[in-house]
């Protein structure tokens, strides 16, 4: 039996950014034919006549695009389909001020900080009276030993030995 309904494309790997040349017959449908394609990131479908070739541009995807013709012979629905690999295009880095830059950094601190003060409102209010009671004093002792730690500061020794020794290469 032959076959009524073919789809080809000119190659089977392109870039995003170019174009690939799809062709196509279908004996049979001659209302009833589109062409559907699908890159996982856009999906459209282009009515068609029942013969011919269309270039279409290679939009951004997930690795593969999926080009169907779709048509209906003798109250059925009939698909052939075709898969382009595409490769992505290494996008360059927008130039941004440094003052954008700062500005959306902090922004982004703002935004962590508040995400983060909320957790730790949610952790507290879920301690039960005895942890918070633990917290506070296990947050009292390293303060008091902070503290301690800041206000002695031993004096250094310096042996008689070692000021002799001073004086001499002095």
């Amino acid at each position: 039996m032959k076959k009524q309904m073919t789809l080809s494309t000119d190659r089977k790997s392109a870039s995003e950014g170019e174009y690939i040349d799809i062709k196509w017959t279908c004996d049979a449908c001659p209302d009833s034919l589109y062409l559907s394609i699908d890159s996982g990131a856009t999906k459209y479908s282009i009515a068609v006549s029942d013969s011919g070739t269309t270039r279409i541009p290679v939009p951004r995807s997930n690795g593969k695009m999926t080009v169907k013709l779709i048509g209906v012979i003798s109250g059925k629905k009939v698909t052939e389909s075709v898969d382009v690999r595409v490769k992505g295009t290494k996008k360059a880095k927008p130039n941004i001020p440094l003052s954008s830059r700062m500005k959306m950094f902090g922004e982004k601190m703002k935004a962590k900080w508040y995400v983060f003060r909320a957790q730790m409102k949610y952790w507290w209010l879920s301690q039960k009276k005895w942890q918070k009671v633990l917290w506070i004093v296990l947050l009292a002792i390293w303060f008091g030993l902070l503290i301690s730690s800041l206000g002695n500061r031993p004096e250094p020794k310096v042996s008689s030995y070692q000021v002799q020794t001073a004086y001499i290469f002095s």
